[in-house]
């Protein structure tokens, strides 16, 4: 993973959720017009119903008519008087069932005077600020990371020979909750879900990982041109994270007090992941008299731990967050013949797709 498209993955990524956060501050407003032009079409949708299955039946009862004309049971005059009585018929059956729908349009049209006059009620304001508080999402986060020994697991500017310094970086897709710890005025918020995170180690030149007799180990690279060297590892997360909101504003409906979840808000958070590994594999990119375009991959088979384990500190703005996550379990065991071994990642994640 190169610096410069690591970085303009995150702040694309940055780009579009800020864009999708402007749009969400009116979602339940939108839904709420929504689910009233539902009625509207749910209702217009009965009535073309009524009226389908009503003329279905007529034309079924004038087929029949004309079959008796065509086979001389009826004369003329006959088949012109029963078609007009047909008709009458359900003319009458299609208004008498309209007109059994009449009072779920008046209400329809009730509901739309009142919300146009009034606004929302009390109890729809309540809902919509429960729904605030309450949701699901997708995030999507991106960082640089490097590898620490265990006597320095802070030390994120590590310049170790076995990686490219702010050439390695880690994505991560999640779907969380968030839901409001305690009363509705309640600061405190728990984010909670399930992702996946890729992790992607790339080597200084003219290394590459190699693996043999059960050992993972990096050794310079002899068949050509080394065009670059990764490793890239895969996990399945489960993140935990509790979030304080330091600027808290509040609404009063009813003589309840609500947390505005709409307003922008500056927020701290504590957090731990666990995580199970999914996959891990060796790639990199040479040429040499053959091709130009040799690509070596393999997956690895020892001197990766399956599982981790870690910390995350976290403060945001509108939704977007500076994060450090600290893995806590080395990302490489003692197979893997590395002095640094810890995992510590630096980065931004956005959390403002709601559902």
């Amino acid at each position: 993973m190169k610096n410069k498209a690591l970085i303009s993955a995150i702040m694309m990524t940055a780009s579009v959720m800020a864009f999708s956060q402007e749009k969400s501050g009116n979602y339940y407003d939108s839904r709420s017009r929504e689910t009233l032009k539902e009625k509207i079409n749910n209702y217009t949708a009965k009535i073309d119903s009524i009226i389908t299955s009503e003329k279905t039946k007529m034309n079924g009862e004038l087929d029949a008519v004309d079959k008796d004309f065509k086979d001389g049971k009826i004369s003329a005059d006959d088949k012109k008087k029963m078609n007009g009585e047909i008709a009458v018929k359900y003319e009458n059956s299609i208004n008498e069932k309209v007109d059994a729908e009449k009072e779920s349009f008046e209400d329809i049209t009730k509901e739309k005077v009142r919300k146009s006059v009034l606004g929302k009620s009390i109890d729809e304001k309540k809902t919509d600020m429960k729904r605030l508080l309450n949701h699901a999402g997708v995030l999507i986060g991106g960082g640089f990371l490097n590898l620490t020994d265990k006597s320095a697991p802070f030390n994120f500017s590590n310049n170790s020979e076995e990686l490219r310094s702010g050439k390695s970086g880690s994505l991560s897709y999640q779907f969380r909750f968030e839901v409001q710890a305690g009363s509705n005025a309640s600061p405190v918020l728990l984010n909670f879900g399930v992702g996946l995170r890729s992790d992607i180690y790339n080597v200084k030149k003219p290394m590459v990982f190699a693996q043999a007799d059960g050992k993972l180990f990096q050794r310079p690279f002899t068949m050509g041109n080394l065009k670059s060297s990764q490793l890239k590892a895969e996990y399945i997360e489960i993140p935990l994270e509790v979030q304080f909101v330091l600027n808290p504003k509040y609404v009063n409906y009813g003589g309840e007090k609500f947390l505005d979840n709409s307003q922008p808000q500056l927020r701290i958070g504590l957090g731990v992941y666990g995580g199970v590994k999914i996959g891990s594999k060796i790639k990199y990119r040479y040429s040499n008299e053959e091709s130009n375009r040799n690509i070596f991959k393999q997956r690895i088979e020892d001197g990766m731990n399956p599982f981790l384990f870690g910390t995350k500190l976290s403060i945001g703005y509108r939704g977007i967050s500076l994060y450090v996550k600290k893995d806590l379990t080395p990302i490489f065991n003692d197979d893997a013949l590395m002095k640094n071994k810890n995992g510590i990642q630096i980065g931004l994640e956005i959390f403002n797709l709601m559902f």
